[in-house]
């Protein structure tokens, strides 16, 4: 039986008719039978010829749909490799996608976890532990404010570390407060409010004051503070400490009211027109304060 196709009339030059089987499965038609009488009769009387023609004219056009289908099987199998290497690159794709979605979430999820920071393998224990700062003045510190003596006294110290440990076991309780800049804020645990016994720099003790500015001026260095201002504040401290004003009656107090006041107002005036080098002891500010401190002595004697 004859290899079925589409229609193959079509114009000089287009393109031939798809195949729709393999022309290599096709057997020539019987010329010889009966059925091939009238044909036969039309090419020529003798029969053996037109035979003969007939299976020519077959074979021929067989072999040229052998050749197309030769070239329709190759552009079939290269259309195939063609989508599939589409399907590839799109799954690749989605792949990737999928993949880099994946690690987006993992690293999301990283971020959120609790981080330990890195330790020396080589490194044994230090000798000596000192004592944390408060997170209040810690704060403080890397903002290059103002901040008391008190929470670098052994008393402000104290509170940090029951207030740590107070955090640690108490880590639900949750009060609203307000934060260093005046704003509402929700406060969790007994470590918002470290500081509960703050007093003013000119209050405390002198060994409690001695004390205090000492770490101070350890933990602004650490902070890294500029070095003019960790010099400036050292000299300023250390000229208090070091001032003959400390031999007279009551003269340990009045110099920490003058340092109580003048290193609020230099913080306050830093930047600004009316800024001025704390290191240098103004000592008549300091008779100033001093009359002012005696004054106020005199009346609570008389009142009482």
């Amino acid at each position: 039986m004859a290899t079925t196709t589409t229609p193959s009339s079509t114009p000089s030059g287009s393109v031939p008719a798809r195949l729709l089987s393999d022309p290599n499965s096709a057997v020539c038609p019987d010329f010889a039978s009966e059925d091939y009488d009238e044909v036969r009769a039309k090419i020529d009387a003798v029969d053996g010829i037109a035979i003969a023609k007939l299976t020519a004219s077959w074979t021929k056009s067989n072999d040229k749909k052998k050749a197309q289908w030769i070239i329709q099987v190759e552009a079939d199998r290269a259309q195939a490799d063609a989508e599939e290497a589409v399907r590839r690159q799109e799954a690749e794709k989605e792949a990737a996608e999928a993949a880099k979605a994946a690690e987006a979430e993992r690293l999301e999820a990283e971020k959120k976890k609790p981080k330990l920071g890195d330790f020396d393998v080589n490194s044994a224990p230090t000798s000596f532990i000192e004592a944390r700062i408060s997170a209040f003045a810690q704060k403080k510190l890397e903002r290059r404010e103002y901040c008391p003596l008190y929470p670098f006294t052994t008393a402000g110290l104290s509170e940090a570390a029951a207030a740590i440990m107070s955090s640690a076991e108490d880590g639900s309780s949750v009060r609203l407060g307000r934060s260093d800049d005046n704003e509402l804020t929700f406060q969790t645990g007994p470590s918002a409010n470290t500081h509960k016994n703050m007093v003013r720099d000119e209050n405390l003790s002198h060994r409690e004051f001695g004390l205090g500015w000492h770490r101070y001026i350890k933990e602004i260095g650490r902070a890294d503070w500029p070095k003019l201002h960790v010099n400036a504040l050292t000299q300023f401290f250390y000229g208090l400490d070091t001032h003959a004003l400390h031999e007279q009656e009551h003269g340990s107090q009045i110099i920490r009211i003058y340092a109580d006041r003048y290193r609020l107002e230099w913080f306050n005036t830093l930047g600004t027109a009316n800024s001025f080098n704390i290191a240098i002891i103004n000592d008549g500010l300091l008779t100033k304060i001093t009359n002012e401190y005696f004054m106020k002595l005199h009346s609570k004697t008389i009142v009482a």
